[in-house]
């Protein structure tokens, strides 16, 4: 994704500059401000994917790792299958945990980590 990200800004930046004239790369303030945006979306985008949960491996046979970006008390773990029904749900308390899904059935599964303040949901595939 940030090597997507980055191919954009970069030929967006090309192509803005040829719009404006080579002649006025750092001295056209139009330009200035979409470089500006650019790399404030870049950096949030960085920013946003630090702060989320991870799961490894994914797909899995047996195990369902997850693992915080930072240390949160009273962090509830749910897991749901597509229909919607909770298969399962735990606390975690450090910043790592693991689940055994050797017994759940073949398919897609949502994972939620939440707590008061905040949500995150992610797809696990169970082999």
């Amino acid at each position: 994704m940030k090597k997507i990200l980055l191919g954009l800004i970069t030929i967006f930046t090309f192509s803005t500059v040829f719009a404006h004239g080579s002649a006025h790369l750092f001295d056209d303030a139009s330009l200035g401000d979409d470089v500006v945006s650019i790399y404030d979306l870049y950096t949030n985008l960085n920013r946003f994917q630090d702060d989320t949960f991870k799961i490894s491996p994914n797909p899995s046979k047996n195990k369902l790792n997850i693992k915080l970006p930072k240390a949160s008390e009273n962090m509830t773990l749910e897991v749901f299958d597509v229909l919607g029904k909770r298969i399962h749900k735990s606390t975690i308390s450090q910043l790592s945990a693991s689940v055994d899904v050797s017994n759940w059935k073949t398919g897609v599964y949502l994972v939620k980590v939440s707590n008061e303040n905040e949500s995150q949901t992610k797809r696990f595939i169970k082999q």
